[in-house]
């Protein structure tokens, strides 16, 4: 109930619940998992404002190793920001093989989310781009 209340008193509305991928699986190495074949993978995550007003947003890091605080910002309207695997140090979660989890994002007003993701070896074979669902909190 507390999470609720929260984001009513903080005016947020919205949520989007993104798959986040940015990591390897290089068998014979202190990087492997089960989760994944072989290869490398990453997502890239576009936010766009297509409302007429300034649209705060918030986001974090989720995963079972941990979840970051949320970091707030502003889409101006027509504004665009993104998430890339680069920036994952920035949500201050102590990451040695890369993130597996979500990228949560809550807004005041309906946004745009598309994530784009890429895996491949030297190279990219596979892309991928979904618009997120969002939920109504």
């Amino acid at each position: 109930m507390a999470k609720s209340a929260d984001n009513v008193r903080t005016g947020f509305k919205f949520q989007y619940a993104v798959k986040f991928i940015c990591t390897s699986n290089i068998p014979g190495t202190s990087q492997t998992t089960d989760a994944f074949l072989p290869g490398n993978y990453q997502t890239a995550v576009n936010i766009h404002n297509p409302q007429n007003v300034k649209v705060k947003f918030r986001k974090k890091l989720a995963s079972p190793i941990g979840i970051s605080d949320y970091f707030g910002d502003v889409l101006i309207p027509d504004g665009v920001a993104r998430v890339t695997c680069g920036q994952v140090q920035d949500f201050g979660l102590h990451l040695i093989h890369g993130f597996e989890g979500f990228l949560v994002i809550e807004s005041t007003h309906s946004i745009d989310v598309t994530a784009v993701y890429t895996a491949g070896g030297k190279e990219v074979n596979s892309i991928d781009v979904e618009q997120i669902k969002e939920r109504k909190l």
